[in-house]
C-alpha cells in the first residue's frame, strides 16, 4: 500500500514499473501486437555483436567465464549465444 501511495506522486513510468508484474497475463495476439507495435530491433544481437567483436581482437579481452569469454566461445562452438537463444524463444 505504501509503495502504490509513493507510485502515485511519481511519474507514469512509477505506474507503470509498478503494474509490471501483470505482464505476464497478456495473450499471444497482445504480445504479437506489442512486439509489432514497439520491435525489439535485435537489441540482443546487436549488443553481443559488438561484445563478441571487441573480444575476439585480443585473448586478453576475453577471459574464460567472462561475459565477453562465453560470448566468443558460444558463438564459436553453437552460432549463438544462450543469451541471444533465451531471448528468441521468449515473447
Amino acid at each position: 500500500m505504501v509503495a502504490t501511495l509513493t507510485a502515485e506522486r511519481r511519474t507514469p513510468s512509477s505506474h507503470t514499473a509498478l503494474g509490471a508484474h501483470h505482464i505476464d497475463a497478456v495473450t499471444d495476439e497482445q504480445a504479437d501486437a506489442i512486439h509489432h507495435a514497439c520491435p525489439r530491433l535485435e537489441m540482443v544481437r546487436s549488443l553481443t555483436d559488438a561484445i563478441v567483436a571487441q573480444a575476439a581482437k585480443d585473448p586478453r579481452n576475453a577471459p574464460r567465464y567472462s561475459i565477453p569469454g562465453e560470448f566468443l566461445r558460444e558463438r564459436g562452438e553453437f552460432g549463438q549465444t544462450r543469451l541471444e537463444y533465451a531471448c528468441r524463444s521468449s515473447r
